[in-house]
């Protein structure tokens, strides 16, 4: 009997930095129409591994066998072989259409066939069921615009292996189930896919075979229908995670943010109120607006309306004033609007908060206890850092997200607005952020937590506004949270 050769074999393929292995002797094969599921926490390895194979990076040892020849490294460009980055590799400033068709522009060069160009990309909008103005610029798109269209640009590669690096961290439940389907319909073609995801639900829902990584080696998987559930979870954070209920506290009586007659293009007549200790959760599909409104909260989008703070209205306000008022904003966009990327760690640690931790400016020597109260911070909050001076972008998406939260907890907040604040994070990164955030409540902070993650709302929420087209078009109370009814009632047409 003849044996089938794998798409692609990893044979004791280690990668190391400064010395220090990231990718630890891994084994794992991909065949054609396998749907691989490859998982682990935060730092695993598992975008050093996408990016050794999409040519990016080399591999310090072992061998790689791609469609029955080995090569000693993967190079870009040479193999049919797409990737769906986590961190966005668009052009801002062009078109949607010019960015899903960049690899392959049709026309005779150095002409470009623009009508051709749209309709490419329209054919592979269509098969997500995505509708999107193929001439607007990426950069006006919102994060779940853009993780739709890098798909679209992967998808027009017409890959024979495509790699999926949290695809569905921006999307809302029924453009996941699209993308599912579309995964399927790959599957059938034969393509065989790498599937990285922190979500367990999707790892069985979507995967054929899983491959856990920890600390960068290759430590568990197995096939899919056969891995049972706490198993599984066990083998990616190395113990034992077991059913919990957060204690997110009882709200007080006291209102602390209230939202009167909200109007701007993007949705109307928002208005709401939040009392101290409550967390209010705002659920959604994407583009219904849910973003807009807590960024006009925030002062960072115009809106017509009136915000009250502790009783106080203000015709008017900003980003500047609603901080010295104690307000904090954990934006959806990471990397583009939570840190300072090419900065230390330190520096966005104490940014928030540079007074309260320096004891005296020397000039030409710097801030004397800095250093110290950034360490501190980092322990506080479980922040895992092999140097407080080297780039934040250093640190694992998780890491990097628990360092926006230590940062804002540093000025003692009173209001608290977080869109996606688990977006693209581990499973234990997930639980330490969703504890730190039920302390807050317990503490008498008004939370508004926008999510796509349903599950994530109903843990976390005491009431949940739904919104659909710009409009809050129901609320539910604790007792009355249903998964499957938030969906229909956000997703209905009418």
């Amino acid at each position: 009997m003849n044996r089938v050769e794998p798409l692609l074999r990893l044979m004791n393929l280690s990668k190391a930095f400064s010395g220090k292995l990231v990718v630890d002797n891994v084994n794992m094969s991909v065949n054609r129409g396998e749907i691989v599921a490859l998982i682990g926490e935060n730092g695993a390895g598992k975008s050093t591994l996408k990016n050794i194979l999409v040519g990016l990076i080399e591999p310090t040892e072992g061998r790689i066998v791609y469609n029955g020849t080995e090569r000693s490294r993967m190079r870009q460009g040479d193999y049919r072989i797409a990737a769906v980055h986590q961190e966005l590799s668009l052009f801002a400033t062009l078109s949607v259409a010019e960015n899903i068709c960049i690899t392959d522009l049709p026309g005779k060069k150095p002409l470009v066939d623009w009508r051709a160009c749209r309709q490419r990309a329209k054919k592979y909008l269509d098969m997500m069921d995505v509708d999107l103005d193929l001439d607007t610029a990426v950069q006006i798109l919102g994060p779940g615009e853009c993780q739709l269209v890098e798909i679209g640009k992967a998808l027009y590669q017409e890959p024979e292996l495509l790699i999926l690096d949290e695809p569905t961290a921006s999307l809302s439940h029924p453009e996941r189930k699209k993308l599912f389907e579309i995964m399927q319909t790959l599957k059938k073609r034969g393509v065989g896919m790498i599937f990285i995801t922190h979500f367990i639900d999707e790892v069985y829902e979507a995967s054929d075979t899983i491959v856990v990584l920890r600390n960068g080696a290759h430590v568990g998987g197995g096939i899919t229908a056969e891995m049972p559930r706490d198993q599984l979870e066990q083998q990616l954070v190395g113990r034992a995670l077991h059913e919990r209920k957060l204690d997110i506290g009882i709200p007080r009586e006291e209102v602390a943010l209230g939202v009167k007659a909200f109007n701007s293009d993007r949705f109307v007549d928002i208005s709401f109120q939040v009392r101290r200790g409550e967390i209010l959760g705002i659920a959604g599909l994407m583009g219904a607006g849910r973003t807009e409104v807590i960024e006009s909260v925030y002062g960072l989008r115009r809106t017509r309306g009136s915000l009250a703070l502790f009783g106080k209205l203000y015709a008017t306000w900003s980003p500047t004033l609603l901080r010295a008022l104690g307000v904090l904003f954990v934006p959806e966009d990471r990397r583009t609007n939570g840190v300072f990327p090419y900065r230390p760690l330190k520096e966005n640690l104490t940014s928030s908060n540079l007074s309260g931790f320096v004891r005296r400016l020397i000039p030409g020597i710097g801030f004397r206890g800095e250093r110290e109260g950034a360490e501190g911070l980092a322990r506080k909050h479980r922040v895992l850092f092999s140097d407080i001076e080297a780039p934040i972008t250093a640190l694992s998406g998780g890491n990097q997200q628990k360092s926006i939260l230590a940062r804002w907890m540093s000025i003692d907040p009173k209001v608290c607005i977080f869109d996606d604040p688990t977006r693209g994070v581990d499973i234990g990164a997930k639980e330490e952020i969703s504890e730190v955030i039920a302390q807050m409540a317990r503490r008498g902070c008004a939370v508004v937590i926008v999510s796509s993650d349903i599950k994530e709302l109903i843990e976390l929420s005491h009431r949940i506004l739904i919104m659909r087209k710009g409009r809050f078009v129901a609320e539910m109370r604790r007792d009355e949270f249903d998964a499957t009814q938030i969906i229909r009632v956000a997703a209905t047409t009418a």
